[in-house]
């Protein structure tokens, strides 16, 4: 089931364009020319193939079901609820991570709310954290 008119190619420029990049850039990350990703946006490239598909969306942050399911070759039903919880989370290793963690909050669903504000503290002070460190390796 493919989707109706170009609805994939307005969806993948909304993005482009609200991640602040170029066609060039998206091209570049995709291994494809700038025109090629105007040809996908505007709908005159009709059927790209699928390794075209998932290097453009890798390039924009889409994970590689989510562009499937958005070009028509998967259902909503074999997406797994941790990624339509968490579109956004496009390796392995993010959704492996997210589904411990979900796992561990129902293992231990017993606990009180304090318990759930400090996990939220850490977590944001480990990214914190992360943050910087990432920033600190470029300079």
């Amino acid at each position: 089931m493919k989707p109706a008119g170009n609805e994939i190619g307005k969806m993948l420029k909304e993005r482009r364009l609200a991640r602040g990049l170029s066609m060039k850039a998206v091209g570049d990350k995709a291994g494809i020319s700038a025109t090629e990703v105007f040809r996908i946006e505007t709908g005159e490239r009709i059927r790209s193939s699928t390794p075209i598909l998932l290097a453009v969306g890798e390039a924009l942050g889409i994970s590689n079901d989510e562009m499937l399911r958005l070009a028509g070759y998967k259902t909503d039903d074999e997406i797994s609820p941790i990624e339509k919880a968490f579109p956004d989370m496009k390796t392995e290793k993010q959704q492996e991570t997210v589904k411990k963690i979900v796992d561990g909050l129902a293992r231990n669903s017993n606990r009180p709310d304090s318990d759930y504000d400090e996990l939220v503290k850490q977590m944001e002070m480990f990214l914190n954290y992360a943050e910087k460190k990432r920033d600190s390796e470029k300079s």
